[in-house]
């Protein structure tokens, strides 16, 4: 094996203007990164832009180079594409600020080549069909990050191509924020890709094929040999453990249980925001470490993060038995309620979750009810920026642990109303939502329809297996849909994932319809008309205007649902 595979430490600089083009295979997921792991590798990097830390390992990279001089690259990706877009950030500034020259240069240098053949430059790093287009026409081009921010709020790219933006954005702002402590873009824009070059290193792992590297990975699992961040942080916990190894072996494991298949360091960052606020810009594991200097720190501080990963693992997991133990009020409510927080994916309001289960859990469902409305506007619909309410979240759970504010509303109205969307906004880009998201889209319309159901009707959840989310215009349509063409500006793909072209059926029924015509719909909705459903009768033709009159009552509704207060 070793004759199939070689192994260097290269700088990240080094490996982006090696001269070949690096392509991510079709196969790897799309870019997945969210403001936590791009926000995390800027804290960690940027201090070797200031000059405070002289090297910073980045990790590995997998590399196929079969095809030299083009390499194919089989792991590593979120982490090279992340570093590019920093790079496309420092370019926009360059060029927004007319060092145009120094812009080209990095631009030839870091993020593209001469194509001869068809006279013109090619990308250094192309990312999968799913992302390239988006990726090179906008992060490499270095558009201007409010053309990004207005692509946000269009529905028509795709949730990864979304993310791209967001990181380009970010990483515009932090660079920035640098140049107003630095004083000069020239310097900063210097120390960065002399950083880069010189001291942000990685390494490069190259192979023959994708049956060599797959080999490599079992190899070293099989081994023990390699190890991730939560092992580092095992390791160096359990080294201070002295006599009390026993325990923290038995708190490590019991932690481990608690959690399941949640990722450890996810959890852990959420305790130390939780207790401590932001994370130091070293990391995590820098805190860790500063914070333990005896036996006796590494005991308490085993004991505490295995009794807050108990809460964890219940906030996660309304399966888990804390709930049969708990003396708390409305315990079904409380599970519905966080089971509705994880279909909108809101992993940062666990910060303050877990400060409440372990100071206030008799305020636990007053306090999720607040926190699930908020979040519903404010990011499900609102797709904002989640860096203030992390913010938020950490402040707010301070208050809780130190200063004893345990009623929702003061929480709200200290903490979260300056960032709450209020009805005129929230109501506005409701109607003009698109989600792509099937369990998402069930819960909205099960919420509105119970919400509008009489006290004597029957009430749906999200989950429910009676029911099916049905897109009136058909995801595939054809034929009598095609002859509607002009009934949809800019094309049919835009109206189909709009809140307002769903509903409800049950999924016998949908089975059924298939991609009926609209006439054939409606005849089936009728025997199966659950309130959401009922305005879609009123349609003679299911065209945009009808979809948005739809979507305009549906945000009308949602506005007495998702709201904090209550009253």
């Amino acid at each position: 094996m070793s004759s199939a595979i070689s192994c260097q430490i290269t700088s990240i600089g080094e490996l982006l203007r090696a001269g070949g083009k690096l392509k991510v295979p079709p196969y790897q997921r799309n870019y997945a990164w969210e403001e936590e792991n791009y926000s995390d590798l800027w804290f960690d990097i940027e201090e070797t832009f200031t000059g405070d830390v002289q090297e910073y390992f980045l990790g590995s990279v997998v590399i196929d180079n079969s095809s030299t001089p083009n390499l194919t690259l089989i792991d590593g990706q979120q982490r090279v594409t992340t570093t590019t877009i920093l790079i496309c950030a420092l370019k926009w500034h360059l060029l927004a600020n007319e060092f145009t020259e120094l812009a080209d240069l990095i631009s030839h240098d870091f993020l593209s080549r001469p194509d001869y053949d068809h006279h013109s430059l090619i990308s250094n790093l192309e990312l999968n069909l799913n992302d390239r287009d988006f990726f090179e026409r906008y992060i490499i081009a270095a558009q201007d990050p409010k053309t990004l921010h207005s692509l946000t709020n269009e529905e028509t790219y795709l949730p990864s191509n979304m993310q791209l933006a967001q990181c380009y954005i970010y990483m515009c702002k932090q660079i920035g924020n640098l140049i107003k402590s630095k004083g000069s873009l020239e310097t900063v824009a210097n120390a960065i890709i002399s950083a880069l070059r010189e001291k942000v290193f990685l390494i490069r792992i190259d192979v023959e094929d994708d049956l060599k590297a797959f080999t490599l990975f079992e190899s070293l699992n099989n081994r023990g040999v390699e190890l991730s961040e939560a092992d580092l942080l095992k390791n160096f916990i359990f080294s201070k453990a002295g006599d009390h190894i026993d325990d923290l072996k038995a708190n490590w494991e019991l932690m481990s249980q608690n959690l399941g298949h949640f990722s450890l360091m996810r959890f852990l960052r959420h305790h130390w925001n939780s207790n401590e606020g932001a994370i130091p810009s070293q990391g995590l594991f820098a805190g860790i470490k500063k914070r333990i200097t005896s036996n006796q720190d590494a005991l308490a501080l085993s004991e505490h993060i295995t009794q807050s990963s108990e809460y964890y693992g219940a906030i996660i997991d309304t399966n888990h038995d804390l709930w049969q133990r708990v003396n708390i009020d409305k315990i079904d409510e409380i599970k519905a309620n966080l089971s509705h927080l994880g279909l909108m994916r809101a992993e940062q309001c666990y910060i303050l979750l877990l400060a409440i289960l372990e100071y206030a859990p008799e305020q636990f469902h007053d306090f999720l009810l607040m926190i699930r409305n908020f979040t519903f506007r404010y990011t499900t619909i609102g797709s904002k920026n989640t860096a203030h309410i992390q913010r938020a979240y950490m402040k707010a759970a301070k208050a809780l642990r130190t200063d004893g504010i345990i009623d929702a509303n003061a929480c709200f109205e200290q903490f979260f109303q300056e960032l709450y969307p209020h009805d005129n906004q929230f109501q506005s880009t409701f109607a003009k939502k698109s989600i792509r998201i099937t369990a998402l889209a069930r819960y909205i319309l099960t919420q509105i329809n119970n919400n509008l159901t009489s006290s004597d009707g029957k009430l749906y959840d999200p989950g429910s297996l009676d029911i099916d989310l049905e897109h009136i215009l058909p995801k595939k349509y054809k034929d009598h849909w095609q002859n509607n063409a002009n009934h949809f500006p800019g094309g049919a793909h835009k109206y189909i994932h709009r809140l307002g072209n769903m509903t409800l059926i049950s999924p016998e029924l949908n089975r059924r319809l298939g991609n009926a015509d609209f006439a054939t719909k409606k005849q089936v909705y009728e025997q199966n008309c659950l309130e959401v459903t009922n305005r879609i009768l009123n349609e003679t033709n299911w065209t945009a205007d009808a979809i948005n009159r739809r979507q305009n009552w549906l945000a009308s509704e949602a506005v007495k649902i998702w709201r904090f207060p209550l009253h």
